[in-house]
């Protein structure tokens, strides 16, 4: 075969495999438009928005930002703050690394932030308020090596709930508002927690690597409470869920029915011996819970949100209480969603009963008799 025909006809055989159809999938086609997979992926490492996003002022977009928050390292281990002059810039204490720029323009002020309440729920409440009359970059990091960091950039739409304790690590913005929330019901998304509004940036720290999942509306997720960092506040805040199970319960059996109902045991159930006894049969049990079984308990999520996870849960005494604990192992599996499906019932309107009917009646008094009438007869 001569060369020209040779070159033809590797000319004819690349251009047939490129025009190729591909060989028919066996699954249908309508199967694979109704399925979606959830996105979870490892959260930006900075805070600026993403490249190719239209502006909807040119002139907003040629304005700089007032902060930046930038992670750094594989894993992410250290986070760069680009603060601009008279920001303040709020870091938990012992966390500042270093500081560029003119450093005698720089003041680094305590700040104890609520310290009854942050006490209390065992949230930090020592920072370190960080301000420049001039630009300047400053690196904060963590003290553990097992950690990093991810940002989240308010604009002021969604506020966001932090479910860890010390997950809030340095937070800049002059309408941002970090308050801790109480709630004694049984709500998992508000003991402890912390709970941010407004606009401005947050760095967040969790154990392991964090990432992100998007959560569209009709979708529902499932998630362990001791790997949620945080999560956006929507109407629908996440609910106790336990997976339904066969296992054997432990429960701690009761006393009083066993006990004659006498004199004796009354008062003996009256003592102090009796009480701090109780008291630590309540302490077993809530150990056995969250020790043991307590891989059960675990956050039900719906869309639309967004939920950041860390790749290393914490103990689960971070994340839900003595009380908390004991609630959700007494609630039959499956109790929450049958009362959430369960309609609102409507309440019936009562009428008022009628009046009573007036009757006026006559009584003639005789000679050993009395003859009672009505006034129609």
């Amino acid at each position: 075969m001569r060369p020209s025909r040779l070159n033809a006809a590797r000319t004819a055989d690349l251009w047939t495999a490129c025009h190729r159809r591909p060989a028919q999938s066996s699954i249908p086609r309508a199967a694979l438009l109704a399925r979606r997979g959830l996105r979870i992926y490892a959260t930006p490492s900075s805070s600026a928005p993403a490249v190719g996003e239209v502006e909807a002022d040119p002139d907003l977009s040629q304005q700089q930002p007032d902060a930046r928050f930038e992670v750094l390292g594989a894993p992410f281990s250290l986070l760069s703050v680009s603060l601009s002059a008279s920001q303040n810039l709020y870091t938990r204490r012992g966390t500042l690394v270093s500081v560029s720029g003119k450093a005698e323009n720089t003041v680094s002020t305590l700040s104890v932030l609520s310290p009854f309440t942050r006490g209390v729920l065992g949230v930090p409440f020592l920072y370190q308020r960080i301000t420049s009359t001039s630009p300047i970059t400053a690196l904060i990091a963590t003290k553990s090596p097992a950690t990093s960091f991810a940002t989240v950039h308010l604009d002021g739409r969604v506020d966001w709930i932090l479910a860890q304790r010390s997950a809030l690590l340095a937070w800049t913005g002059h309408g941002l508002t970090v308050r801790p929330s109480i709630n004694p019901k049984l709500s998992i998304a508000h003991w402890g927690n912390s709970y941010i509004s407004g606009r401005g940036l947050i760095g967040l720290v969790g154990k392991g690597q964090i990432y992100q999942i998007s959560l569209k509306a009709g979708e529902e997720y499932v998630v362990h409470p001791s790997h949620v960092v945080a999560y956006s506040k929507t109407q629908q805040p996440p609910v106790p869920y336990r997976f339904m199970s066969s296992t054997f319960r432990f429960q701690i059996p009761s006393l009083s029915p066993v006990l004659p109902n006498t004199r004796f045991f009354n008062e003996l159930r009256k003592s102090q011996g009796w009480k701090v006894a109780a008291d630590l049969l309540f302490k077993l049990r809530t150990w056995a819970r969250r020790s043991i079984w307590g891989d059960r308990l675990f956050l039900h999520f719906q869309g639309p949100t967004t939920v950041l996870l860390q790749s290393r849960g914490s103990r689960i005494f971070d994340s839900l209480s003595n009380r908390e604990i004991n609630e959700i192992a007494d609630v039959p599996a499956g109790t929450v969603q049958e009362v959430l499906d369960k309609p609102a019932e409507t309440p019936s309107v009562k009428s008022e009963p009628p009046p009573p009917a007036t009757a006026v009646k006559f009584a003639t008094v005789g000679q050993d008799k009395v003859e009672i009438k009505d006034r129609g007869a």
